[in-house]
């Protein structure tokens, strides 16, 4: 009788301990209603990725602490909406204590859905990119590979100085993954979206030559590209100060060359731009960051406005004032 107790308290004990686990890996979700820009405000959100999976828009972002003085974001976190005025914080898809190879910086990432799968890139420690894998846009993510996916150490001059900002795309089965920071690199993935496909290639933007930084066409950061009408749009950040903004150059090729076209948007409040472009429910948006709420450059918040085109298929440059 009396082991029979002790089995039974030990079920009991195994079950307690279930549940208790259950709770912790649920994520606690917020809803909320955008009513204008900046529409993300119970947190500091920046370098938005959009992307559309079936019926549901999804936000990939970083996160800056509320007490920011750097960059120093810890997680990244994904928010949906149906209708672009209902919105859903799904909380962090990923933290750094996730990784064991990386120990900080959780800078902008990406996400794409290939085979049932989703695959989340991102940068950390200014020097890596990594791969997580979900089999659900809103994660958890698992960073199954177990290293970076993208790594400069002892090889600069092929990956670049500062391998950050991914950004992918899959035309004609094949993916491609583009990254950089003053220097812009393209790479070929496996159709696994966890290895690398031959040489990171440099990528050539024409009419940008004599360019310097936060004017023009120069290359900063914060590449991003899509597919419209048989073109590709390559939008990017010409640089870091008060007159610099969301710029972009087209192309017929993914891997370019690309002819540089003009601006995106009137510059925003915030020495960094980074943005991303996508089509839900026949409308065009580009989401973007600004420091409006706290008018702190290391603490933003992410935003969204429609785009159009003109008849040559140009973008029709966003007025914020």
């Amino acid at each position: 009788m009396k082991l029979l107790k002790i089995k039974k308290n030990s079920y009991l004990l195994l079950g307690l301990i279930f549940l208790i686990s259950c709770q912790k890996t649920q994520k606690e979700t917020f809803k909320f209603t955008k009513t204008e820009n900046p529409f993300i405000k119970h947190m500091y959100t920046a370098d938005p990725s959009a992307r559309v999976f079936k019926d549901k828009l999804y936000v990939y972002t970083s996160h800056d602490e509320d007490t920011a003085t750097y960059f120093n974001m810890i997680d990244w976190h994904v928010f949906s909406t149906e209708n672009m005025v209902d919105w859903e914080d799904h909380g962090a898809v990923l933290t750094l204590d996730d990784i064991k190879w990386a120990k900080k910086w959780a800078w902008a990432p990406d996400a794409i859905s290939r085979n049932g799968k989703y695959y989340f890139y991102y940068p950390v420690e200014r020097s890596k990119i990594g791969v997580a894998i979900s089999d659900s846009p809103t994660g958890p993510f698992t960073d199954k590979l177990g290293k970076p996916l993208i790594d400069n150490t002892n090889q600069i001059e092929k990956i670049g100085p500062e391998p950050i900002d991914p950004a992918l795309l899959i035309h004609n089965n094949q993916a491609y993954m583009y990254f950089g920071c003053r220097e812009l690199r393209v790479v070929k993935l496996k159709e696994n979206m966890m290895e690398i496909d031959g040489d990171v290639m440099k990528l050539e933007i024409k009419g940008i030559e004599n360019d310097k930084q936060n004017d023009g066409g120069f290359y900063g950061e914060g590449p991003w590209i899509f597919e419209r009408e048989g073109k590709f749009y390559f939008m990017y950040s010409n640089g870091w100060g008060k007159k610099s903004t969301l710029v972009y150059a087209m192309s017929d090729n993914p891997l370019g060359p690309f002819e540089f076209i003009g601006e995106v948007v009137d510059p925003v409040n915030s020495p960094t731009s980074h943005g991303s472009i996508t089509k839900f429910k026949n409308e065009w948006y580009l989401f973007y960051h600004n420091k409006t709420l706290s008018n702190n450059k290391y603490r933003r918040s992410v935003c969204f406005d429609k785009i159009t085109f003109d008849s040559n298929g140009k973008i029709n440059k966003l007025k914020l004032n």
